[in-house]
């Protein structure tokens, strides 16, 4: 469920135009939304629900809808452009979140109630993830902002691990020996 307000002057997630990403896919491959569901393998609402934001998808049942779009499932969640490409047998790109939210976690020396902290997370959410359980988008996305990676790299293993540095609103901020024409 998304919010009613957003905080002025913070970024949205970028799970929340999900919704719009998967009606517009959906029309575009010409399906009902039924009938991508069967195609998904999921269940015969879900897709509906989901375009209209009812509830946040976990990332197993993106992808599945995603390869079924022939989309990537880093695009459909988060909007991270990438090419579709076909998974060799039966496995999901999301089961192996658990090693990757392992291998970003111990790489910046973090502990899991740390992790945790940082996400704005309950203690056990990490500990979860690592256990292998399927998050939602906005889980994902809250641990991925912590662990300072990329969402479709924890998620999916699809693009670079590290997130893009941020610029601090204070070194953002214009002071009088940055601004044009001042001495």
């Amino acid at each position: 469920m998304l919010p009613g307000r957003v905080v002025r002057g913070r970024q949205n997630p970028l799970h929340w135009k999900q919704p719009a990403r998967l009606r517009k896919a959906r029309k575009a491959s010409k399906l009902s939304a039924s009938a991508l569901a069967l195609a998904a393998g999921v269940n015969n609402s879900s897709v509906a629900h989901l375009e209209a934001g009812v509830g946040v998808p976990r990332l197993s049942t993106v992808e599945r809808i995603a390869n079924a779009l022939k989309l990537s499932p880093a695009y459909l969640a988060f909007g991270t452009e990438g090419p579709w490409e076909p998974m060799e047998g039966v496995a999901l790109r999301c089961n192996g979140l658990a090693a990757r939210a392992r291998e970003a976690r111990t790489t910046r020396g973090l502990s899991l109630r740390e992790a945790d902290r940082r996400a704005g997370r309950a203690d056990g959410t990490l500990r979860e993830f690592e256990a292998g359980t399927m998050p939602g988008l906005d889980t994902l996305e809250a641990v991925a902002k912590a662990l300072s990676v990329t969402p479709a790299w924890l998620a999916f293993g699809i693009g670079p691990m590290e997130a893009p540095a941020r610029r601090s609103r204070l070194a953002a901020a214009p002071t009088r020996s940055n601004l044009p024409g001042v001495p």
